[in-house]
């Protein structure tokens, strides 16, 4: 379980200022005690989004937003946290609704781009 604290919750509302989904999602984590999988269920039944295979919501999500965040161009502005520049691409490309782009690029920005990038070896 990925949780944010409200330091870092605070720290995006104001970088993610100018994006109501954002702030919206923002809010719901704080709700949620920082916790970004509880976040992501809620807001996937919420849109109605269905993961594309029987899993985690979250871990579906992730997946479906690899390659994207995983380009050089998204990679290197997410390390240095730059979340705003990420989010529409993230959500038109993977096909996602904002609210779950954010909790991606706030994931995948929390646990570090370069790990999040790294294939697993269990992969095929």
């Amino acid at each position: 379980m990925l949780t944010l604290t409200p330091e870092e919750i605070t720290h995006f509302r104001s970088q993610l200022a100018d994006n109501q989904d954002a702030l919206d999602t923002l809010d719901l984590i704080e709700q949620r005690n920082g916790n970004l999988e509880t976040a992501a269920k809620i807001l996937a039944i919420r849109a109605g989004y269905e993961p594309s295979r029987k899993s985690n919501i979250l871990d579906d999500l992730l997946e479906k937003s690899r390659k994207i965040i995983c380009q050089e161009e998204f990679r290197e502005v997410l390390a240095a946290g730059i979340i705003p520049i990420v989010l529409e691409p993230l959500a038109i490309s993977a096909a996602i609704p904002p609210g779950l782009a954010s909790v991606v690029a706030i994931y995948a920005f929390k646990i570090g781009v370069k790990k999040f990038c790294q294939v697993p070896d269990s992969e095929s």
